[in-house]
């Protein structure tokens, strides 16, 4: 499978995770396509763990993998630190596909949901009344760079 046709397919694929394969977190890069991953307890495992997983080499410079992604890898079971394998990395549209599926895990619900984003369903602004008072709090909630000095609006400077 050539570098087209893989970015394809995994953009456009719909993914579910097979018996012996879990839907996993990324923790920390390590480097050299290794990646610390916590995968949550579920029926097969009691318990949850932390391991290493390898990307494979097909996806290396073709998807990065961040911290806080999800995943899907199938643990393996050798003597080396590595422990699992990412099959296949998972975006927002593959998220949203699995939990209407019912197959993703309950302790990733309340860490995937958005954080910020305000919206109900209907589209507009979660407890929007039609008030005016939240302009005065927008200001705040702009970027601020850091490699800039902050703008200073002082009246001192107007009086000279």
């Amino acid at each position: 499978m050539g570098r087209r046709s893989t970015a394809q397919a995994v953009l456009t694929d719909l993914p579910t995770p097979t018996p012996s394969q879990c839907i996993a977190r990324v923790l920390e890069p390590r480097g050299g396509g290794v990646h610390e991953i916590y995968v949550p307890a579920s029926e097969t495992r009691p318990d949850s763990i932390t391991t290493l997983a390898s990307l494979p080499t097909k996806f290396r410079k073709l998807i990065w993998v961040k911290r806080g992604n999800y995943v899907i890898a199938e643990l393996i079971d050798t003597k080396s630190k590595i422990g699992a394998e990412i099959v296949h990395v998972l975006f927002p549209e593959h998220i949203k596909n699995l939990k209407r599926l019912g197959l993703w895990p309950k302790e990733f619900e309340e860490e995937s949901a958005p954080a910020g984003g305000g919206k109900d369903e209907a589209g507009g602004d979660a407890g929007d009344d039609g008030s005016e008072d939240g302009d005065e709090d927008e200001d705040d909630d702009l970027f601020e760079n850091p490699n800039r000095r902050p703008y200073e609006d002082s009246e001192s400077d107007e009086d000279q």
